[in-house]
């Protein structure tokens, strides 16, 4: 890890564990080699909460809004943070996730798009589909415990328990002939997060 992120990464482990007597299972699954890490997307917990549980240094998507205020367009990228439009076809910001895979980076998505509003999983938006295709590489199902009760949207924070479940990396189902569904893709990813318990 480059030092300012081992930094941060021990700050919010010291958070996770006092505050959230945070349990990981499944740290055996983690993959040495570059991988697309998906997650269930349910409080603004869940980046850090993920990042940490997976002990090495990985890339996050932010809003492209988020990085117009000059301290964090200049904080974000030294947090790993990549800025995404998540509306419409960002094309700039999908190459960049795509040449960090490529380039042997980790990165986490949420198939999702979004927080949920209630709690439960949500139905998954294709584009991580397209990327786990166009990139090549393993998909590392995690699923966090937790986060919503900590910090939902429009929640107030709480101090409660947090667990985060990591499964095995597996090969994305793509078809030897014809385009990719990038919407199967994306919907086996909520699948196999889904079976995460």
């Amino acid at each position: 890890m480059r030092p300012f992120y081992r930094f941060s990464y021990t700050l919010v482990g010291l958070h996770l564990k006092l505050f959230h007597g945070i349990t990981i299972e499944g740290r055996e699954n983690i993959p040495d080699e570059a991988c697309l890490v998906v997650g269930n997307h349910a409080s603004y917990l869940d980046p850090t909460t993920i990042g940490w549980a997976l002990e090495k240094e990985i890339y996050f998507l932010g809003r492209r809004d988020l990085f117009k205020p000059p301290v964090l367009s200049w904080l974000l990228p030294i947090c790993n943070v990549l800025p995404i439009d998540r509306e419409g076809n960002d094309i700039s910001g999908l190459r960049g996730i795509i040449k960090r895979l490529k380039g042997g980076q980790s990165v986490l998505v949420f198939p999702e798009g979004t927080r949920t509003g209630n709690g439960a999983l949500q139905p998954a938006e294709p584009g991580a589909g397209l990327l786990a295709v166009k990139a090549g590489v393993r998909v590392l199902p995690t699923r966090v415990f937790g986060t919503y009760e900590a910090w939902s949207r429009g929640g107030a924070y709480r101090r409660t328990p947090l667990r985060v479940v990591i499964g095995r990396p597996y090969w994305p189902s793509i078809p030897f002939s014809g385009k990719p569904d990038y919407q199967a893709i994306a919907n086996e990813m909520m699948t196999k997060i889904a079976e995460l318990s």
